[in-house]
Formats: structure tokens, sequence, C-alpha cells
């Protein structure tokens, strides 16, 4: 009855294959688990996770070109045989015995009021702190990520991630992501919204993983120079919505300071500070400083077409 789904690229699998595997004999219902390789660079990771595929009630799929993250994800369900789909991504960990046996719980209850539904278990963050060149991936994830399933259910479709997702595989084949989305960032904004758009019930509980794929400090200022450039293309090209824009304070914060000349001049102060930023960033891991520098980004870029 649960099709297991894990998007891959270079993260070695059999750890968490391994407890997902237990985890579901145990409850002793049908399932399979489907592992899709969106054509890794590191070739040994890639071939000790072909050899999953051996297992039983596992399949292994391996792309020779890089597909992305929507796509790839799409696939996954397309591929799936049962009617309900556990996303995980390929760094997440097990971090409760009990895991699957609460989602299992959880479909038993909401499917006799609503046979289409999604619900996000949420993630977390281990407690020993990771090696200090990840400091700052780990405290945005810590002060930025990590929500109760309380605090998430108060706006439910906002911020949403598929990092640990369950959905109906009736609701998936009416909300995909979005395969137009082929730059780092903002798919899972735009499923969020799918779902909202489509009255499809999103739940949160507490039902949390383990994020365990830290970028170091320098990879995770890159993903996020490339998330901004990614958003800037968006906004140019009017596929983001007001209802979007309710959702990223950065776009609210640019467009509030973008319209007056306060703001204006203070943005051009802030292209002034950009080196002192990274410092405050790499060095002392200052998520204000993220902040900031993130929103003289978008300017520049912004300021390009003005030019």
């Amino acid at each position: 009855m649960l099709s297991v789904l894990i998007p891959t690229y270079n993260i070695n699998l059999h750890p968490l294959v391994s407890e997902l595997q237990a985890q579901l004999n145990d409850v002793q219902i049908e399932y399979e688990i489907i592992i899709e390789d969106d054509a890794s660079s590191d070739k040994t990771t890639q071939y000790h996770n072909s050899l999953l595929g051996d297992l039983d009630n596992v399949t292994y799929i391996e792309h020779s070109e890089n597909l992305g993250r929507s796509r790839s994800r799409n696939h996954l369900a397309d591929t799936a045989r049962y009617p309900y789909l556990l996303f995980l991504d390929c760094d997440a960990r097990i971090k409760k015995q009990g895991y699957i046996a609460y989602y299992l719980h959880f479909i038993s209850v909401k499917k006799e009021q609503t046979p289409e539904f999604a619900v996000s278990g949420g993630l977390s963050y281990r407690e020993d702190l990771p090696e200090r060149s990840k400091h700052l991936r780990y405290k945005y994830g810590i002060k930025r990520e990590v929500r109760s399933a309380k605090e998430r259910n108060e706006h439910p479709y906002d911020h949403f991630t598929p990092f640990n997702m369950l959905i109906s595989k009736s609701v998936f084949e009416k909300c995909r992501f979005d395969e137009s989305l082929t730059d780092y960032g903002y798919e899972d904004t735009f499923f969020g919204m799918a779902l909202e758009g489509a009255e499809i019930p999103l739940y949160h509980i507490d039902n949390e993983l383990y994020h365990d794929g830290l970028d170091e400090n320098r990879e995770f200022l890159a993903k996020t120079e490339e998330s901004v450039r990614n958003l800037d293309k968006l906004y140019k090209s009017g596929k983001i919505s007001d209802r979007f824009i309710a959702q990223s304070h950065l776009l609210q914060t640019w467009k509030r300071l973008s319209e007056k000349r306060s703001g204006r001049f203070f943005l051009r102060g802030l292209h002034l500070s950009k080196n002192f930023l990274i410092t405050l960033m790499l060095k002392y891991n200052s998520l204000k400083a993220m902040d900031l520098y993130k929103l003289l980004l978008l300017d520049e870029l912004q300021r390009e077409t003005d030019e």
C-alpha cells in the first residue's frame, strides 16, 4: 500500500534504506522502495547504491543525464505502484523507531474523512554540532527550518517542503512538480501553492526525520546565490503571483525598499558592504548578514534589468 520514493545524488543510501526496510517489514504491509539516481557525479557512491536494487522490494533507477529535482520526483511518482507515496530526500535519516507506523496510523485515521490529502512530517537536526565549516548551514536549519507541527499547521501551505512528505497518489496526479522550474530553488513553494489552489488538505505532524546533508559554508553560500538568481528569473518571467510574494519575505522587503527614496538609498549602501557581509556569514555564521546579502543580490539583478 506504500511506495517510498527517494531521489538521490551523490549520497550513500544504505543506512537509510536499511532502517526503512526494518520498519516496513515490522509493520507487515505491502511496500516498495524506489531509488532514482539523478546522474550522480560520484560513481563509487552510485555503484554502491545500485546494489540496493538487489534487495527485496527495492527498485533502483539510474539516469545518465540530470533530470533536476522536479522531473525526478514526478518520474518517481509515475513509477510507483501503491496508492500512498512517501517522498524522502536522500540526505534524510530516521529519527525514531515508530516513524513508518506513525504515518500508517495517520492514513488509517484520515482516509475515513477524505481519500485525498498530503502530510508533512517535518525535519530536525542532531544536537551535536557539526564541524565548524558547516556551522552556517546548521544554524540556518535550526533557526529557519525547524518548526513544530503546531507552528506549521497555522499556515500549512507556506514554506512547504517535500523533504519528508506523504501524499495520496491520486493527489499527485493532479498536483505535480512544475518541470519548467529547472534551476535551484522554489519548486517546493510552487508545489505547496498547487496543493492550496486545488484545495487539497495539507496536514503537518511531528514525525521528523534528521536532515544530515549539511553543506559547507561556501557551498551553502553558493546555493543561496543560485536561489536568489532563480527568484529574480521567476519574477521577471511573470511566474510569481501575489500569493507567492506573500510567502517571500525577501521579495516583500525588496519591493518595499525599492519603491521609496530612502529605501533605494539603503539598498545602495548595502552594495558597499558586500564583502563585509560575506565575511560575517562565512566567519561568524550570521543569518542577519545572509538576509542582507540576499537582499543586495536581488537588487543587483533587478538593477541590471533597469540598466
